[in-house]
């Protein structure tokens, strides 16, 4: 049975007061989503960290938003789906490397048969050909909704997607990996494709707490950097004499360059505050003594510092 009854018969409301009714009815769907996502939240985060990561990849081909997606059907406990579209983004990414390898004419060969020539013709090795051959069979058992397929439970379609999904995901970081030393110049096209993707409101880039988790994960991935303060410390405090590298009133900040550790930090500041420094007259370059106080959040980042104490140093 199918039950496809999410909205109100609107027709039996007066033409003038059919948008009321239907702000109602999205508000409560709201409500719902909000319950079941609280009720659920435990299971999906659970999955999310269950699927392995290649940390980045430069090829942007179409079976990368494939990836993508599938990623989030198994999250959110979609499996038969995810298996669906691993099944379709393999297929898409072996004709990829077949068309890289100089073999074009294998696009238009079943995957059955062009991973057959291309294990015969050493454009593949073994390994990679078990395991896309693997992927097919258990795709095309989904697509076509065999008989062996319709027996599984929850929890073998869940093994079965799940093993699929990090399989091809080890083969896309084989095949298309980045190889070389993590640069500066390549540090800089991560940040900003991430900050892009917020912008053009990728979803999976959910908002801007999801990019900041990401550009923390980012540096101690890729950097051994630990920018992270320990679990269960609510706030953070630090004194030090500091070099005013930016004096921003327009945007209610200026940015402090801590002489000790020989790191900048942005500091907000209140309406008061910036009416103090103006009669100080406090400029750029200057040095001050000052205690700044930060939150932390629930990743372990600090977030907006402000200022608890500053003084002008005269020398």
């Amino acid at each position: 049975m199918y039950l496809d009854f999410s909205k109100f018969n609107y027709n039996l409301i007066p033409t003038s007061e059919r948008e009321l009714y239907i702000k109602r009815d999205k508000e409560a769907y709201i409500k719902i989503l909000n319950d079941w996502l609280e009720k659920n939240v435990n299971e999906i985060v659970d999955r999310k960290w269950e699927i392995e990561e290649i940390l980045f990849i430069d090829e942007e081909s179409d079976f990368i938003k494939l990836l993508k997606e599938a990623e989030s059907l198994y999250e959110f406990g979609f499996y038969t789906s995810c298996i669906a579209l691993i099944g379709t983004a393999a297929e898409d990414c072996t004709k990829f490397f077949a068309i890289r390898s100089g073999a074009p004419e294998l696009t238009s060969e079943t995957q059955y048969e062009r991973l057959k020539t291309m294990i015969n013709e050493d454009i593949i090795g073994i390994e990679q050909f078990a395991v896309l051959d693997e992927i097919r069979k258990i795709r095309n058992d989904c697509v076509h909704y065999n008989d062996r397929f319709k027996v599984k439970n929850k929890e073998e379609l869940k093994k079965d997607s799940l093993t699929i999904l990090n399989a091809f995901k080890d083969l896309i970081r084989i095949f298309f990996g980045f190889k070389d030393a993590v640069t500066l110049e390549k540090y800089e096209k991560i940040m900003e494709y991430s900050t892009k993707s917020l912008v053009e409101k990728d979803p999976h880039i959910k908002n801007f707490r999801d990019l900041a988790l990401k550009q923390r994960n980012i540096m101690s991935q890729l950097f051994n950097i630990d920018l992270t303060i320990k679990p269960g410390v609510e706030r953070i405090s630090k004194q030090s004499i500091y070099r005013i590298e930016e004096i921003d009133f327009d945007f209610k900040e200026f940015t402090l360059y801590d002489m000790s550790e020989m790191m900048p930090v942005i500091v907000d500041l209140s309406v008061e505050e910036i009416e103090y420094f103006k009669k100080i007259d406090l400029k750029e370059q200057e040095f001050v003594y000052a205690a700044i106080t930060s939150t932390v959040s629930s990743s372990g980042q600090t977030e907006a510092w402000t200022i608890i104490k500053l003084n002008r140093i005269e020398f």
